[in-house]
């Protein structure tokens, strides 16, 4: 009981993480691949809504066991969260081999399910998926890059699989030697989690963005479009995340959501003035990383952003820490 979750007999989190690290310790020795399928249903509060709580663990046993009826017998399957599941694939060649389990699993879930004479059910879902090495070097970096690709499966419209980029670049807090220079990163922190999926994930794309970004500020002299095109993509996700969470906010009753559009407006006015300084003046790293880690981490999302993490602190397991 203390290693498989009484609804489904799968393994708990617990468990899971105890095979993970042995498969990964294993791959590291063999110089082998191993995959991690995040597997989440689309819409399944509604059907407990609809049709109670009796039906969805019905339906969530269903869902188990087609899990496990798309894998080997080396690979796992666990639940991890209410309708959240995550499969371990050992011993993989390519990442066409993962695709071709989640496509699997992705087909058999969207059947429908029976439950009784006059109930059927169907349920569809969204994976990520994540490769070592080709995507993280890590168990930590695994689960949150797999985690991100479901989010991103999950935006697109679910019932669909996602496969993390291979230019994602893991969050780690270190410095780095680029072009001779020595340039900070942004790291991500559990601390900085607000508990909304959503505005968590795409916190996360704009610190990858902007260490994408210090990393071409280094050899600007030398490839200045390429310095240009990181600052676009940057500035480009920035509005479209402010946008999107205050959106979010809005949606959940956020009080300070007038304050906190005019910050958002603030921070955007200071970036295009970074972009196109006047006078053709050039913007030193200095003057970047002071934009980057004192007004947009420390001012905005540690000290303003943290004001409404209690609107979504009620989320299983995705509270803030």
């Amino acid at each position: 009981l203390a290693f498989h979750d009484a609804l489904t007999l799968l393994p708990n989190r617990r468990l899971f993480n105890d095979r993970l690290h042995q498969a990964m310790a294993r791959a590291r020795r063999e110089q082998g691949r191993l995959a991690l399928l995040f597997i989440d249903l689309d819409k399944f509060k509604p059907v407990n809504d609809q049709h109670g709580h009796g039906v969805g663990d019905l339906l969530l046993q269903s869902v188990a066991l087609r899990i496990e009826g798309c894998l080997r017998g080396s690979d796992s399957a666990a639940r991890i969260g209410g309708d959240e599941f995550v499969a371990l694939l050992c011993n993989i060649y390519t990442p066409e081999d993962a695709l071709r389990v989640a496509e699997k699993i992705r087909v058999a879930l969207q059947e429908p399910v029976v439950i009784s004479g006059d109930i059927s059910i169907q349920c569809s879902c969204s994976i990520g998926v994540a490769i070592y090495p080709d995507h993280g070097n890590t168990e930590q970096d695994l689960l949150r890059i797999g985690d991100g690709a479901m989010y991103r499966a999950k935006k697109a419209g679910g019932n669909t699989v996602e496969i993390s980029a291979h230019s994602e670049e893991p969050l780690a807090l270190d410095e780095v030697a680029s072009a001779g220079q020595s340039i900070v990163r942004l790291t991500w922190k559990a601390a900085f989690a607000s508990g909304n999926p959503e505005i968590d994930q795409e916190h996360r794309e704009l610190f990858r963005l902007a260490n994408v970004l210090l990393g071409k500020a280094a050899t600007r002299g030398e490839f200045r479009e390429q310095f240009d095109a990181a600052f676009d993509a940057l500035l480009t996700h920035v509005v479209t995340h402010f946008a999107h969470e205050e959106q979010i906010l809005t949606q959940a009753g956020y009080a300070h959501i007038t304050e906190h559009a005019q910050l958002h407006q603030t921070l955007i006015d200071h970036a295009l003035g970074l972009r196109h300084p006047a006078d053709d003046e050039v913007v030193t790293l200095g003057t970047l990383l002071e934009f980057l880690v004192n007004e947009v981490v420390v001012r905005h999302m540690i000290q303003e952003d943290h004001k409404f993490f209690s609107l979504f602190s009620n989320i299983e397991g995705k509270g803030p820490v």
